[in-house]
């Protein structure tokens, strides 16, 4: 099917067709106002040349020429346009030679075929088409007449841009064809009113898709074939703007869409606006700040690189960077941070302080240039962006985005997106099939990301199906791109001024356009594999607060992914406390000691409590006084420490030393210090005396 039609500067539309489908009256007409005698004379009408010759010596210069039909094909076949003595001497020996070989109804076949009726249409058959949206065949008497005075002065005489002349040589026809008794007077009276042309613009589906496929390819000569999917680029328009719709609460009037075929890289569908009418700006093409979009790839490159695995513990915390990049300070869009978190949850929630940690490990010219080996090609250098290129600061193409996901959906391999079926595009492996399995497997992940989007968002699917969102800073543009084993649907939402949006993240703008157009496919697409272990790649269960071996105090376990070599092989029972509770880095202390920490976390460090020793037993006196039957309570390496026993506190914050009066009971003494916790168990019963 046709999608559109484009001429360049030597472009003719041309449908050369047989005598008898020009019609009845177009030939009859075209012989009268063009050649009268054209049936009775050899090639040369001599009356008619005798006739010029006086008017154009009367007046010293050409001013009637007396070709024949036959005369004017010669020109037309050479393609002589110079009017001179000589010239008209040649075409008069070649149309004399011309009659003796072929009928008249040839020479007027191909005369018609090939005049010019203006707009670069050629033909009876094209003027048809283009002014009346018929074939010639199907001509009435005055539209005809119409076109058949049109190639006497095509330029001059165009219907398009000078209706009025058209129209008068029409009117003139008229007149000429009474007078000759081609037609009665009371049929130019009936015939007076010029026919309508009708303004049937070329094709034009899928204008986006069209002006990027010339974009890219500017040369373009003839019939070509593209990788559009004329049916669902229909659905996807009525999905786009049906979303839209819904989008205007939130201040959104735009979105793009561009849907890719995974194996080839050949671009299905797109969209660029609501409406191409309206807006010829195309979202699909456009640069836009990307948002967290890029996150996946980054730390697909940390694991590829075995600096980290899926379950590695990554800091979410305030001052986890403050001291890797200058005058740089990202925080997560929530205000909230989680402390530990593995990288699974990391990238399933988006978070922007571990993805930046692992920018900071990876170093961030190298991340960078190897974002650029995936096809984004930033339209500013590294300096311009600094870090924040890793959170979306970075502008990219919709069209691009999408493209280096279907890499993710190929398996870790980069291929530039196609819009010609025959156009071949190079594949360079850019990552491992094993690390980019593992970040597929997380961006299937449902739970991994629902400290951040809840379980039942757009991007839950009961298929198994990648997705991740991004919003850019200031909410102006809002993205989802996902896969499933066939197809890549990348979605921008945004204002094309820039213009911020309400109240609003990418989860509910454009993601459910997203997920609209991926539920749309998969009634014929198929969901995502499960990964497969092999010897490069394995599952193990591993502790889900730690991402270390199980062990008792691990509530909860899962299976996880690693790259065969960088599975866990450390317990995770000593990064618990007697209590069960999670002992951290000084990294984290404070973070311990903030409102964020919901889990109860402790830091591990030297800071401990040094008196009373671990699993003390003491006994009452009856005979001594209370005030002598005390124990001294004593930390090291902490000053300003807060005591609690069974979580009470009974000293405040002091560098000084600290009795507890004994009571008869098993107690938990616990000593605080700047985040820092240490804690120990005793038992009181009778008579004083430490066991």
């Amino acid at each position: 099917r046709e999608l559109a039609e484009f001429a360049s500067p030597e472009a003719r539309t041309q449908f050369p067709v047989a005598f008898d489908q020009m019609g009845v009256w177009l030939p009859r007409i075209t012989v009268v106002l063009e050649d009268r005698r054209f049936y009775k004379h050899r090639g040369i009408d001599w009356r008619a040349t005798v006739a010029a010759c006086v008017r154009n010596l009367r007046s010293c210069h050409v001013i009637s020429g007396a070709s024949t039909i036959t005369q004017q094909l010669v020109k037309l076949a050479t393609g002589r346009e110079r009017r001179s003595w000589t010239g008209k001497f040649y075409e008069a020996i070649v149309a004399w030679k011309l009659e003796r070989r072929w009928s008249k109804q040839r020479i007027l076949t191909e005369y018609l075929n090939r005049s010019s009726y203006g707009n670069r249409r050629i033909g009876p058959e094209a003027a048809a088409r283009a002014y009346f949206d018929k074939p010639a065949r199907d001509l009435t008497l005055s539209e005809a007449i119409f076109l058949a005075g049109l190639p006497q002065a095509p330029t001059r005489l165009n219907p398009r841009r000078h209706p009025e002349e058209a129209n008068r040589k029409y009117s003139r026809s008229l007149i000429r064809l009474a007078e000759l008794g081609v037609i009665t007077h009371d049929e130019q009276t009936l015939l007076a009113q010029p026919p309508q042309v009708v303004r049937i613009d070329p094709p034009r589906r899928a204008p986006h898709f069209v002006d990027a496929l010339v974009a890219r390819n500017p040369g373009l000569r003839g019939t070509v074939r593209t990788t559009l999917d004329l049916d669902l680029q229909t659905t996807v328009e009525r999905l786009v703007r049906a979303h839209l719709s819904a989008l205007n609460r939130y201040d959104i009037t735009q979105a793009a869409v561009v849907v890719i075929q995974n194996a080839t890289g050949a671009v299905r569908a797109t969209v660029g606006s609501e409406n191409y009418a309206v807006s010829q700006i195309n979202g699909a093409t456009q640069p836009r700040s990307c948002g967290s979009t890029l996150k996946p790839f980054v730390y697909l490159d940390a694991i590829d690189k075995r600096l980290f695995t899926a379950a590695s513990l990554l800091p979410d915390t305030p001052d986890a960077i403050r001291n890797e990049y200058a005058d740089y300070d990202p925080q997560n869009y929530a205000r909230h941070y989680f402390g530990p978190v593995r990288l699974r949850e990391a990238l399933g929630c988006s978070l922007n302080v571990p993805a930046v940690f692992v920018l900071s490990q990876l170093r961030a010219r190298p991340t960078f240039y190897q974002l650029q080996k995936w096809g984004f090609n930033f339209p500013q250098g590294l300096e311009h962006y600094g870090a924040g290129f890793v959170l979306g600061n970075a502008e990219t193409r919709l069209v691009d985005l999408a493209a280096a996901y279907a890499g993710l959906a190929r398996g870790g391999t980069a291929m530039r997106a196609k819009f010609l079926a025959a156009e071949h595009q190079p594949i360079t492996r850019i990552a491992s099939e094993e690390a980019t399995a593992i970040i597929t497997d997380i961006l299937c992940d449902n739970e991994a990301r629902q400290k951040s989007f809840g379980l039942h968002s757009p991007l839950a699917f009961e298929q198994r199906v990648a997705a991740k969102t991004g919003t850019s800073s200031g909410f102006r543009d809002t993205w989802t791109v996902g896969f499933d084993r066939e197809h890549t649907v990348a979605v921008w939402a945004g204002n094309f001024d820039g213009r911020p949006m309400r109240d609003t993240f990418a989860v509910r703008a454009a993601t459910p356009l997203w997920a609209a157009v991926m539920q749309e496919l998969l009634t014929h697409d198929h969901p995502l594999d499960l990964p497969a272990e092999n010897d490069k790649l394995v599952r193990r269960a591993i502790c889900k607060a730690t991402g270390l071996l199980p062990s008792r105090f691990s509530n909860a376990t899962m299976s996880e992914l690693f790259l065969a070599g960088t599975e866990p092989r450390e317990n995770s029972a000593d990064y618990f406390a007697n209590d069960g509770k999670l002992l951290l880095q000084d990294a984290y202390a404070r973070w311990c000691a903030s409102s964020d920490n919901t889990i109860g976390a402790h830091v591990r460090s030297d800071f401990r409590i040094t008196s009373p020793p671990p699993n003390a037993r003491y006994q009452i006196d009856p005979v001594l006084p209370s005030s002598q039957q005390m124990v001294e309570l004593t930390a090291a390496c902490a000053s300003d420490v807060e005591w609690f026993v069974n979580d009470a506190r009974v000293a405040p914050a002091h560098d000084g030393r600290f009795f507890w009066q004994l009571a008869a009971g098993e107690w938990n003494v616990r000593a605080l210090s700047r985040g820092k916790i240490s804690q120990e168990k005793i038992t009181v019963e009778g008579i004083i005396g430490a066991n």
